[in-house]
């Protein structure tokens, strides 16, 4: 009869050690979790690192980005410039090849005037062209020079209010350091 009551509490002691031993895991399972949960957010020190890293990443797009398009205005520019000096070859063998046929007689000299004075006016014209859209590339490039003003200023507005936001996080820990000092002497 006593062997009995020892051996029903030591079976409940076990059961109980069992149950026990289950609620510890459970614990340690949900403490485990809400650590790497804790680790995955980043530090202070960290988030700066990566802002820093950011930056310049944009900075390295954003130069091979310029540089890609040189290589296309230049590439637009010599094609335009070929383009015009093929029109200018062909416009001068079309002259020379039809200037002593249109010598011959006095009829074929005022047409090859009346034509001659044709290209000029579409020469002039072209030019025209040209010039206007230099103009508005000269705007567009006033514009865009502008908003470049616009956004440096911006980003040197941003820059200060993040380093004044870091020295006042700094001061803030600072104060925090020695309330929870001072509530630790208590």
């Amino acid at each position: 009869e006593y062997r009995e009551m020892v051996e029903k509490q030591y079976n409940a002691d076990k059961e109980k050690l069992q149950k026990i031993r289950m609620l510890l895991a459970w614990k340690n399972r949900e403490i485990a979790t809400l650590q790497r949960k804790f680790d995955e957010v980043p530090s202070r020190a960290e988030l700066s690192q990566y802002q820093k890293r950011f930056v310049e990443l944009y900075n390295q797009v954003a130069a091979k980005h310029k540089e890609t398009l040189q290589f296309y205005t230049l590439y637009n520019t010599l094609e335009d410039t070929r383009m015009y000096i093929m029109k200018e070859v062909d416009l001068l063998n079309s002259i020379q090849e039809n200037f002593t046929e249109a010598m011959a007689s006095q009829a074929s000299k005022v047409e090859f005037l009346a034509q001659l004075e044709t290209i000029v006016e579409r020469i002039l014209q072209n030019k025209a062209k040209v010039e206007k859209k230099k103009l508005e590339e000269k705007k567009q490039r006033d514009m865009l020079n502008d908003q470049l003003l616009d956004l440096i200023e911006k980003q040197r507005l941003y820059f200060k209010t993040v380093k004044d936001f870091k020295e006042e996080c700094r001061k803030n820990e600072i104060v925090v350091a020695k309330l929870k000092e001072k509530n630790k002497g208590r």
